[in-house]
């Protein structure tokens, strides 16, 4: 049993508190913290992107069942021949002007959709790209920090 005095006790530590060790001399590294931050930035900005463009394409969806709606009415009220339910309230003209303003509005906010969708598509696909040169040169960085970290470790271990 070896005594918490004994020297083999001071010299083994245990997996954790070696890893923790290492994680404080990455830590140190300005270029890892660095990369460290920036990945962590561009994966916000990723899911951001990401769900942006998801909110974009369902209101496309939104709008492209609204305006299938209003297509639909305005076939039953074309095909009616009194005019329908608005006959007593608007003339047939008018309610006909009407639907083509509410299918301009629809077309016009499917637009903007699209637009918006295909904006967050670009920066969400130029953020994953970035994300992954960060990550990759972040492990870049991290192999050798271990490597100079182990080095420094077995020197140590040899002077004692």
């Amino acid at each position: 049993m070896l005594l918490a005095g004994h020297s083999l006790y001071l010299k083994t530590m245990s997996f954790d508190d070696d890893y923790a060790l290492l994680e404080e001399f990455l830590r140190a590294d300005p270029d890892f913290v660095r990369l460290d931050l920036e990945a962590d930035r561009l994966l916000k900005v990723r899911d951001e992107s990401n769900e942006a463009a998801d909110k974009a394409t369902r209101n496309y969806h939104k709008w492209m069942c609204c305006e299938s709606a209003l297509q639909d009415k305005g076939n039953l009220l074309t095909t009616d021949l009194d005019g329908g339910d608005l006959d007593f309230i608007f003339s047939a003209d008018l309610v006909s002007d009407y639907l083509a303003d509410g299918q301009a509005q629809f077309e016009r906010m499917k637009r903007a959709e699209l637009v918006r969708a295909g904006e967050a598509s670009k920066q969400w696909l130029q953020a994953e790209e970035d994300y992954r040169n960060t990550i990759s040169a972040r492990h870049e960085v991290r192999q050798a920090l271990v490597q100079t970290w182990r080095e420094k470790r077995s020197a140590e271990q040899e002077a004692e």
